[in-house]
């Protein structure tokens, strides 16, 4: 018995260390099970908030997408507004600028050929004056020759008067007597 007990003893010392060894197998178990629910606590907490973000960043990126396609349009129409805005002022000022440079080419000719006509007066200028001095003693001698005419006529006319006259009265006042030479 003693060789009975002993193994039945040993296989109690066995079934001890074995018991302690699932035990403690068992407790590590228990601690693995524990942290792998807590992971898993914590992957579907991360999976929420993942999926959350994920969903938020997908409607953020949906209005992004509207925004740009509106800014996109809005930019392409106040592109082409502001095209043919300043083209149409663009064009005016075109017209405008070519009517100022032909207003200017106009003055720049007519100053250029006043200039040509006043060098032109301004080499006569010696001659021009000594034909109007000489064309003004012209007109003083004349309106001299004419006052002096004048008196010249404006004498015999008073004197053609006053004979006229002394005739007129003569016939009036006496009967005609013929005289003989």
């Amino acid at each position: 018995m003693s060789a009975d007990q002993s193994s039945s003893q040993l296989t109690t010392e066995q079934w001890e260390q074995k018991l302690a060894q699932l035990r403690a197998t068992n407790e590590e178990l228990q601690r693995r099970r524990m942290d792998a629910e807590k992971d898993r606590d914590l992957f579907r907490d991360l999976y929420g908030k993942a999926s959350a973000h994920a969903s938020s960043v997908t409607a953020e990126n949906n209005e992004l997408i509207e925004r740009t396609a509106l800014a996109e349009g809005q930019a392409r129409d106040g592109v082409a507004m502001l095209k043919s805005t300043y083209g149409e002022r663009i064009r005016l000022l075109e017209q405008e600028v070519l009517r100022w440079k032909s207003q200017c080419q106009v003055l720049t000719d007519r100053d250029s050929r006043m200039d040509d006509e006043i060098r032109r007066r301004a080499a006569l200028e010696p001659e021009l004056r000594a034909e109007n001095e000489r064309l003004r003693e012209q007109i003083e001698n004349f309106f001299e020759e004419e006052y002096d005419r004048m008196e010249v006529i404006g004498g015999m006319t008073s004197q053609q008067f006053e004979e006229t006259s002394e005739l007129e009265s003569t016939a009036s006042n006496s009967v005609l007597v013929p005289v003989v030479p």
